[in-house]
């Protein structure tokens, strides 16, 4: 492993892997906006009675503008990495910590706040036109000046502490847990990150949206029941204001153990009937009760400790990180690079992941179909596709690789074949 890290040219990898990684999915997009344009004549048959000629073409033009935004973020998102590391720019601003500390904890605190200030004033732009331009443009924007500059804030903070707590853990672990390290630090970042995720529902999302118990007994009740039905206890049922940014609805699960809760979107509500919204329910319970939940845990800590275990190795070689850019050696500043460029690596493993996400969503679905009525949850799907102007003719091989759902036409024959 030595001698091919200390030996390989990680300079030339690294481009052509980036530029690899940005011709294949400006490939793919460019397929989906002529998919879209093949298909743009008339709606497709399955949504004729559904979606009208004029909601069809919003849907169009909006897919098409968010596509074409899509591939210039990406070109700007690699031109960005390519600055940040074999540009110098993660090199000087950790020349920059070491001019201000020479501990390796507090160095990895400062240079890791240093990187999320950075990221957000140069991602603030593509913010402004995504949610101020597209978003406006196609009806669906509801955020206001104020809210947009404060969630920044916000943001800013909570990412803040958290990336503090983590770098500041796991640095403190290389430096004094010797060889076995990594091992530590895996199990100190799990730890984390299973903490932040238990109390998200109840401390962080509060801080962005308000949340209110579901009073409405027209679609409280056919949800308890089903709750029953399927011996699913959870801290509550909550309606989250989600029209104070957009129009788009969803729903969710969130947390875990005693902090379990199920979230509507308001404007799923002015949506949906009851009838669909325990379909859609169920579809969401779906994933809980099949283990969907505890298999993404599971392989998350597998390729985590997989994740660490690479880092280990990767850090006995300066190699590595001097052909990415960096020359100030530190502990902190090695992390931090690796967690940099580790995507440009790993990118292929998308249309894995996205495959088994495919998967799950159907199997979700086949357990919601036992559970509620099929021809509801048909026609809640239909609503949302339509009221978030989804794309109805997607590529396959755009799908293929970034979709985590079905293609709703897929969702909706794959039910239909069950009610025959």
């Amino acid at each position: 492993m030595q001698d091919f890290l200390n030996s390989t040219n990680f300079t030339q990898i690294f481009i052509a892997l980036i530029l690899i990684k940005f011709l294949l999915e400006t490939y793919l997009k460019i397929r989906n906006l002529k998919s879209i344009d093949n298909n743009k004549d008339s709606v497709p048959p399955r949504f004729k009675n559904v979606v009208t000629e004029e909601e069809y073409k919003k849907s169009i033009l909006y897919n098409t503008d968010r596509i074409k935004f899509q591939i210039f973020t990406a070109l700007f998102g690699s031109v960005v990495l390519v600055i940040f590391t074999i540009g110098g720019l993660l090199n000087y601003l950790t020349q920059v910590v070491m001019d201000m500390t020479s501990s390796n904890v507090l160095g990895a605190v400062l240079l890791g706040l240093l990187l999320i200030i950075v990221e957000e004033i140069i991602s603030i732009p593509i913010s402004i036109y995504s949610t101020f331009v597209i978003e406006e443009r196609h009806g669906f924007n509801k955020t206001t000046r104020k809210t947009f500059v404060t969630d920044i804030f916000k943001g800013l903070l909570i990412s803040g502490a958290i990336s503090s707590i983590l770098y500041a853990t796991v640095i403190f672990i290389i430096i004094s847990a010797g060889d076995l390290w990594w091992i530590y630090a895996f199990a100190a970042v799990f730890t984390l990150q299973a903490i932040i995720f238990f109390l998200y529902p109840v401390l962080i999302m509060p801080l962005f949206n308000k949340f209110e118990p579901l009073d409405d007994e027209q679609f409280k009740k056919p949800i308890e029941k089903l709750l029953e039905k399927v011996d699913f206890k959870s801290k509550g049922l909550f309606v989250m204001n989600a029209s104070l940014r957009s129009t788009h609805g969803n729903a969710f699960f969130t947390g875990f153990g005693k902090n379990k809760r199920i979230v509507f979107f308001d404007t799923l509500l002015k949506t949906i009937n009851p009838d669909e919204m325990e379909a859609i329910l169920g579809h969401e319970l779906g994933h809980y009760k099949l283990g969907h939940i505890r298999k993404t845990l599971i392989s998350s800590l597998v390729f985590g400790f997989l994740g660490f275990y690479i880092l280990n190795e990767i850090f006995k070689s300066d190699n590595f990180f001097i052909a990415h850019g960096l020359e100030n050696l530190t502990v902190y500043s090695k992390f931090l690079m690796f967690y940099l460029v580790i995507g440009s690596y790993t990118f292929f493993t998308k249309p894995i992941t996205s495959a088994l996400s495919r998967k799950r969503e159907f199997e979700a679905d086949d357990f919601s179909f036992q559970f509620t009525d099929g021809e509801h949850m048909i026609s809640g799907l239909l609503k949302l596709t339509k009221d978030n102007a989804s794309n109805l003719t997607p590529d396959p091989l755009y799908s293929s690789y970034y979709y985590s759902h079905p293609p709703i036409a897929e969702r909706v024959a794959s039910i239909e074949n069950k009610l025959q």
